[in-house]
């Protein structure tokens, strides 16, 4: 049922960049003007650990207020364009409730930030909405009403059902994939070692995967079963996007990867899983490769 990213840990990342732009917003009396002291606010966010009702109160920039529900209150701003769907973004994060507790963050795996791609259900659908408004440096409160986080659904003694999520953000970078070609665009997230299917003519991979779209959080966790999936070259038991993937793959590699409709399920999509020509989003760990 939950989708909280504490399950991602990150030892490699690619080459960071930031980007360009502009914005608009609109303004309530809750604005002020913007922080001469970033680093203090940081320091406060970040010395934080259990509740943070009251910490944007007096640091709120700009606010933008959706018609789907989404508020957007910016405490710093950063400078360029948008993000965008199928962008990798680096994040610092604290997920709160209402009453200000604090119920999930990076900084509970010790993590100075964790990477989130933007448009395909890792997260509730309010998170890949708010993104879409920000920008590299910004650091938001996004209050996202229930019906764009967990609806009636529940994490038990975590979050109750039907409850507003105030998502607290800092995006501090964009990364550049180390694939993104032919229909494929991959990152690298985690280094492995030993030996690729390329070096082991005849070696089976198996591979944990999470997978989901645009339009579907789960399409296919092999983890709740802790069933792996299993693949030797030459057959086609995989989509032929992750097939190229896994050619160089070694275990305790993570990848995220994002495959258009032809490396995927092409026109005729999976069931009701995967529409047709809908683009699919593996959230991707090596297991093993051995010699069968």
């Amino acid at each position: 049922m939950t989708r909280i990213l504490l399950c991602i840990f990150v030892l490699s990342l690619t080459a960071c960049h930031s980007t360009g732009g502009k914005k608009t917003l609109k303004t309530s009396n809750e604005v002020k003007k913007p922080s001469k002291n970033p680093g203090k606010v940081d320091d406060e966010f970040q010395g934080t650990k259990d509740n943070l009702k009251s910490f944007e109160k007096g640091k709120v920039t700009d606010v933008k207020t959706m018609a789907n529900g989404l508020v957007i209150k910016w405490i710093i701003k950063g400078e360029g364009r948008k993000l965008k769907k199928g962008e990798m973004a680096l994040i610092d994060y604290r997920l709160a409730l209402p009453d200000g507790k604090i119920v999930d963050g990076n900084n509970r795996i010790n993590m100075p930030f964790i990477p989130f791609v933007i448009g395909y259900n890792m997260q509730t659908p309010g998170w890949d909405l708010a993104f879409l408004e920000l920008t590299p440096g910004d650091f938001v409160k996004i209050e996202i009403p229930a019906e764009l986080a967990l609806g009636s659904k529940e994490i038990k003694g975590i979050i109750p059902a039907n409850s507003p999520h105030w998502l607290y953000v800092k995006v501090m970078a964009l990364v550049t994939p180390s694939i993104h070609e032919n229909g494929i665009t991959s990152w690298k997230i985690k280094q492995g070692a030993g030996s690729s299917l390329e070096q082991k003519p005849g070696a089976e991979l198996s591979f944990h995967a999470m997978v989901s779209t645009e339009t579907k959080a789960s399409v296919m966790n092999t983890r709740l079963g802790n069933y792996p999936l299993k693949y030797t070259p030459g057959q086609k038991t995989i989509v032929p996007g992750l097939r190229k993937i896994m050619k160089t793959a070694k275990k305790g590699e993570r990848y995220f990867v994002i495959l258009d409709a032809p490396q995927a399920y092409g026109a005729r999509g999976y069931g009701n899983l995967v529409k047709p020509n809908e683009q699919v989003f593996y959230n991707i760990e090596i297991m093993d490769v051995r010699t069968m």
